[in-house]
């Protein structure tokens, strides 16, 4: 039986806003201010937007989300208020795993105690031991990602599930290239919901 899926790109986030401060410059991505970048307060409002106003959002069975803070913020503001369990999977992180500090994790300890609806039970270390500052991570090891978290798909008995993501990881999956506009913006939406059949 085919899935659908709903791909939604986390709201706007800190690293987002560094990167157009800086001109456009991905050095954005790499600066220590952008740790695990959350959520802008323009993100919070794009993502409880969503949680109000989506129609199909409560036709949705399981919600799969990236243990990094944009995500989460994202995939809690959308389904607050609704018993939609929710779980983080390493292997759906944004793409590059490593070189750009937005995409290192926090600590799993924090994770859990700012967001106790969700499962974090696939985060095998409390530290992130992913993340490499010197090594970017190639489009083939993205690509067993994407295919790790497909067999993880086919294993669940839901057949809606919402994946708050990344607009990388969602280009790569959803189109199998990873596009970004003249102007540096990400062709994604933020918190849009891309439907895709599995």
């Amino acid at each position: 039986m085919s899935k659908l899926l709903h791909l939604i790109r986390h709201g706007y986030a800190l690293h987002n806003e560094l990167f157009m401060k800086m001109n456009l410059d991905v050095n954005a991505f790499r600066i220590p201010e952008a740790f695990d970048a959350p959520l802008t307060l323009l993100g919070h409002e794009q993502s409880k937007s969503l949680g109000k106003d989506w129609s199909d959002k409560n036709k949705v069975e399981l919600v799969i989300v990236s243990p990094l803070m944009r995500t989460l913020q994202t995939a809690d503001n959308i389904f607050k208020g609704t018993s939609v369990p929710k779980i983080a999977l390493e292997c759906v992180r944004e793409y590059p795993m490593g070189e750009h500090t937005c995409n290192k994790r926090s600590d799993k300890d924090e994770l859990v105690k700012l967001f106790p609806d969700v499962d974090f039970d696939d985060l095998k270390t409390n530290t992130d031991v992913l993340w490499n500052p010197v090594r970017k991570e190639t489009l083939a090891e993205l690509n067993m990602r994407i295919n790790s978290m497909v067999d993880f798909i086919h294993s669940r008995k839901e057949n809606v599930i919402a994946l708050v993501n990344h607009a990388g990881f969602i280009g790569q999956f959803k189109d199998k290239e990873i596009r970004y506009l003249d102007n540096g913006q990400e062709e994604l939406k933020h918190c849009y919901p891309y439907e895709v059949e599995l």
